[in-house]
């Protein structure tokens, strides 16, 4: 059974405003701007579309809406975004963890300053009072990401 579900990729913040020592090691250490990210999506993905607009959620944030073009007729849906300056998260929404996982690979390997910066969690964890993040594999194929994620969601389907 594939479980589709909204995965958060990661939680990010500007190198600028942690101390040296945590940004090599930290999944908050990174700058991200979503206009650029609209850019590197359409250009990384041919045929995908990206909206930016804001005022979401109980505080006013700005976001990048996305829709990219997975083959063979599937999409995937997601949103980035920004309460605060340089602060935020990307999601992926209601994924399979392969579709996810193809997304989640690409975030890793081209956007992320380092592989070891991007964690994720679930819609379904946080529904079943799970907060944890968990770390993706920062090195390894789509289809290991993808175990990772399906683990993810095996064991908070449990809870």
């Amino acid at each position: 059974m594939v479980f589709r579900t909204r995965v958060e990729l990661l939680k990010c913040t500007s190198r600028d405003t942690l101390p040296p020592e945590k940004t090599a090691n930290d999944a908050a250490a990174w700058h991200l701007q979503l206009g650029d990210l609209a850019a590197k999506i359409t250009e990384a993905f041919p045929g995908a579309s990206t909206s930016l607009g804001g005022d979401l959620g109980p505080r006013s944030a700005d976001a990048l809406s996305f829709e990219v073009p997975l083959g063979a007729g599937a999409w995937l849906e997601g949103l980035a975004t920004t309460p605060y300056p340089e602060i935020g998260s990307v999601m992926v929404m209601q994924a399979s963890a392969a579709e996810a996982a193809r997304f989640a690979a690409w975030l890793r390997d081209s956007i992320v300053p380092s592989p070891d910066l991007v964690h994720f969690t679930s819609e379904l964890a946080l529904n079943n009072g799970d907060d944890a993040y968990w770390v993706l594999p920062p090195h390894g194929s789509v289809d290991e990401i993808a175990q990772t994620l399906q683990q993810h969601i095996d064991s908070t389907d449990r809870l």
